[in-house]
């Protein structure tokens, strides 16, 4: 499933907050509200997941290249070439 931006930043706000929550919250109580064995397993788990979040939205900011000559490829099989 590809996500877009606004996406991605919306599961990282939820990711920070859980975070946050899990940080600041005794043991037991962590445990019950994420379904946890420990607060040590659900930050792993979190940082873990907003680390590929944060991929992701890097994936946004790169410019696209892939490195191909279209006016070249157009220009050897006799298309019309648009400059832009």
């Amino acid at each position: 499933m590809i996500m877009t931006r606004y996406e991605i930043e919306r599961e990282l706000d939820k990711l920070y907050k859980d975070l946050e929550i899990a940080h600041n919250a005794d043991e037991q109580t962590v445990c019950k509200l994420f379904n946890a064995d420990s607060k040590k397993e659900i930050v792993k788990v979190i940082t873990d997941e907003i680390d590929t979040y944060e991929d992701l939205l890097r994936e946004f900011d790169m410019p696209y290249d892939d490195g191909m000559d279209y006016r070249g490829l157009q220009l050897s099989q006799g298309l019309p070439v648009v400059y832009w």
